[in-house]
């Protein structure tokens, strides 16, 4: 991710912070600029950071996809291991 749109993210995100602070307040007079500077922001980010961010997404989301298959794989190894260890104990303390 750009580090232009990774700064407007985050700026978004305080405006939507101070957005919900002062309307639970009650400020709402407050609102309406915090809101116009929240849409300048929106409009100013260019298409290109959107894909390049959908992008970015979606390489996290394989990469995500190939890490939990390899945990359920271990998983897998493990109790295998788990059953064959207790079947060994159950079978010494029959003797």
């Amino acid at each position: 991710m750009s580090e232009e749109l990774k700064l407007k993210l985050e700026e978004l995100e305080l405006l939507s912070i101070k957005i919900s602070d002062n309307i639970g307040n009650g400020n709402y007079d407050k609102i309406f600029k915090l809101d116009q500077k929240r849409q300048d922001i929106i409009k100013s980010i260019n298409p290109n950071h959107a894909v390049s961010f959908r992008n970015e997404i979606s390489n996290l989301l394989k990469t995500n996809d190939c890490q939990v298959r390899e945990v359920e794989k271990n998983i897998s190894k493990f109790q295998e291991n788990s059953k064959y260890s207790l079947e060994c104990f159950a079978a010494y303390k029959k003797k």
